[in-house]
């Protein structure tokens, strides 16, 4: 089973069918229970695996205990894959930022991020092992005027995954971190993405490949480090953006 945060729409909905494809249960969280959580339920569903939506703060360490236990319960299985993908930016020139620009960004994209991973730890410790998979962004590594909360936290994301690689390989739990470049967040999952000869996007003359990442090209990213494939593979960062880094 696998439990996605910020996993109702966009590169969250796409990382959770992309598992649900591979054969995965999929649990999904969000702040709120919307549309886009029923309508991402039921498309896992419809790719034969069971779901359902968790409402619930993931910067709240009560309301993630809450969520893991509750998870497990309902599903009568234990969690092997977590993604942590909730998102929250605020992108304020560096002389504007406000206390609570930090303090929201830094509660969602990090504070979120370590809460979700220790309770699910827990869990995997006793389970056996299991795999978590983190979604930072290319702004950890590239810098733009506006980002500094957003990468900040970003590239904190990667620290944390480090001291998760190293104290929790022993209990057969692997950290990775995956990078997304420039998204096409509204590419429909199943779909082959646009040919690079006719993409209209700022990915254009940015990335090697002349298009931009879809959440499925994430999802995929996601299911190899849960697969066989990645079992040797712990504490890494891995870019999916084109190759927008390499330039």
């Amino acid at each position: 089973m696998a439990l996605v945060t910020g996993g109702k729409r966009r590169i969250g909905r796409g990382i959770a069918l992309t598992l649900a494809a591979a054969g995965y249960d999929v649990v999904i969280n969000d702040l709120a229970h919307d549309e886009d959580a029923d309508e991402t339920v039921r498309q896992i569903q419809a790719l034969g695996r069971r779901s359902h939506f968790h409402e619930a703060d993931i910067s709240d360490a009560a309301q993630v205990e809450a969520m893991v236990e509750q998870t497990c319960a309902q599903m009568g299985a234990t969690i092997n894959v977590l993604v942590n993908n909730p998102f929250w930016a605020d992108h304020k020139p560096f002389l504007e930022i406000e206390e609570a620009d930090w303090d929201r960004t830094m509660d969602v994209c990090l504070k979120g991020f370590f809460l979700c991973s220790q309770a699910v730890a827990r869990k995997m410790v006793d389970s056996g092992g299991g795999t978590i998979v983190s979604i930072s962004s290319i702004h950890a590594q590239a810098v733009w005027s506006g980002d500094t909360v957003y990468g900040v936290a970003k590239e904190a994301i990667l620290r944390l995954t480090r001291s998760m690689a190293v104290e929790l390989g022993r209990h057969g739990i692997r950290a990775n971190v995956i990078l997304p470049g420039y998204m096409d967040t509204e590419h429909v999952f199943g779909t082959e993405p646009p040919s690079a000869k006719v993409v209209d996007h700022p990915s254009r003359g940015f990335t090697p490949t002349f298009r931009s990442s879809t959440p499925e090209d994430i999802g995929r990213a996601v299911v190899f480090l849960a697969s066989a494939g990645g079992a040797n593979i712990n504490g890494v960062a891995l870019p999916v953006d084109g190759g927008f880094l390499a330039t």
